[in-house]
């Protein structure tokens, strides 16, 4: 075999697992909304109120509340019954990390909400209609009941809830010890009024979504997400995390570092970081993401449920490392999210996060 047989014989080697991964990819991008182009849902909804920069936010929000209620009804949950995949993700940027119940309820006469106890994690996280968490609830005593009523909310009488349940693993015994805990969560409502949409232009709403991703390393996370009348929430903030992704934790329940690879045009890259601070039924997750911020891969996502640690304890990720400890699958412009659930202090993890470099060539 000469020269030039050898170095053909590569080339069309190369072409051909190129093109067999991003098959393994494209195959599952067909049914995802196109970045940029509002969905027969939304524009089903849609009115003619344009969506400026002051109000994204509630604009961005009321597509999630109409959105989920066409799913699931009013004072209904929503139970996945399995972790995330590419066809069932719902939202951008969504992760298999916990099992995801979801449902927007009418709090006008009073919405009474209760988790059970479990000595695993599961939380209700309760959002008013200006992404404002209004209560995080855990599946702990003395942690795992409100009553909420609209004098609690920023605006409106609805609440959009997602509830996290954790599993033990992947496996189907676990996964219906996971469903079981779902099922066992109770919301007693007085009024049953359905959530109306309020005709804001999708067109409009989308352009900002994606123009606001451009800042998605500004943000600060502890200025984006809190409760109502917070002056913590910083406009900025809020609206670009929003676009990131609807339902974020406040920092002191969840802290979430964006990763942004050296190099993201699909080669190996890797990280190495410390073990996060949590608290004893925290948890922490690695997610990646398509350059339109949805998910391409069956492999998409680690978490500490699964992943392997290194020898001195420390944990190492890898993207696109064929056959390299803790291996995701991602695309040319990928992005990720790693998530902190559970943290022991906030400022602790602030600092900490600013420690975990960012996924680079080995």
């Amino acid at each position: 075999m000469n020269n030039k047989t050898i170095l053909l014989t590569a080339l069309l080697a190369a072409v051909s697992a190129n093109t067999n991964a991003q098959d393994k990819f494209s195959t599952l991008a067909e049914h995802l909304p196109k970045k940029g182009v509002p969905t027969e849902l939304q524009l089903k909804y849609e009115g003619g109120i344009p969506v400026i920069n002051e109000n994204f936010i509630l604009a961005e929000s009321d597509k999630y509340f109409f959105e989920q209620q066409e799913y699931s009804g009013i004072n209904n949950f929503e139970h996945d019954k399995n972790l995330t995949t590419p066809e069932s993700q719902t939202v951008v940027r969504q992760n298999r990390d916990t099992l995801y119940s979801k449902g927007v309820f009418d709090t006008a006469g009073g919405a009474k909400f209760e988790l059970p106890i479990h000595d695993t994690y599961q939380s209700m996280q309760i959002i008013d209609e200006q992404h404002r968490t209004v209560a995080v609830l855990y599946a702990e005593i003395g942690k795992n009941k409100i009553t909420v009523t609209p004098d609690m909310l920023s605006s409106g009488d609805h609440v959009w809830i997602v509830i996290r349940t954790q599993v033990k693993s992947m496996a189907e015994s676990d996964l219906n010890v996971g469903r079981l805990k779902q099922h066992m969560v109770k919301a007693t409502v007085a009024s049953a009024y359905p959530y109306v949409a309020k005709g804001f232009d999708q067109q409009s709403r989308e352009n900002i979504r994606i123009a606001e991703e451009k800042n998605i390393l500004k943000v600060d996370f502890v200025e984006a997400f809190g409760a109502p009348g917070s002056e913590r929430v910083k406009s900025f903030d809020a609206r670009v995390a929003t676009a990131m992704g609807f339902g974020g934790l406040p920092s002191e329940h969840a802290y979430y570092k964006v990763l942004l690879a050296e190099d993201r045009s699909g080669t190996c890259q890797t990280m190495t970081f410390e073990q996060p601070p949590l608290q004893e039924k925290g948890f922490f997750s690695i997610t990646t993401y398509g350059p339109d911020a949805y998910i391409h891969a069956y492999n998409y996502a680690t978490s500490s449920r699964e992943i392997k640690p290194n020898n001195d304890g420390t944990i190492t990720v890898n993207f696109n490392c064929e056959g390299a400890i803790n291996n995701l699958d991602v695309l040319a412009g990928w992005t990720g999210v790693l998530r902190m659930y559970m943290p022991q202090d906030l400022n602790e993890i602030v600092e900490y996060a600013k420690t975990v470099k960012m996924p680079h060539s080995i």
